[in-house]
């Protein structure tokens, strides 16, 4: 079949992203790649978010699986506002954006 003549005109000037492109090279095994932002899964805290997420959904699952404001989670701000003044940085929840 002759695409050309079904698909609009625009898409013969799509190009391959160059973001998709890298992350094909990252099944390769003999590549370790330090573009993109990709860190080794090995350091993945697997464990302490499997306690986390836990955590939430057995004490809070109605409220972590809920859309909330686009701020984040108010309680989870407060901490880490919290947190960032322990080491000098003053700043309080309204501050903070959970992404």
């Amino acid at each position: 079949m002759d695409w050309n003549n079904v698909l609009a005109t625009r898409s013969s000037r799509m190009k391959a992203s160059e973001i998709r492109e890298l992350l094909k090279l990252l099944d390769q095994p003999d590549i370790i790649s330090f573009a993109g932002g990709i860190p080794d899964p090995a350091l993945f805290p697997a464990e302490a978010f499997k306690d986390a997420f836990s955590d939430a959904l057995t004490t809070q699952a109605s409220v972590a699986l809920q859309y909330s404001v686009s701020e984040g989670y108010k309680p989870l701000r407060e901490w880490i506002a919290g947190e960032m003044a322990k080491i000098g940085v003053p700043c309080g929840p309204k501050n903070i954006l959970i992404t």
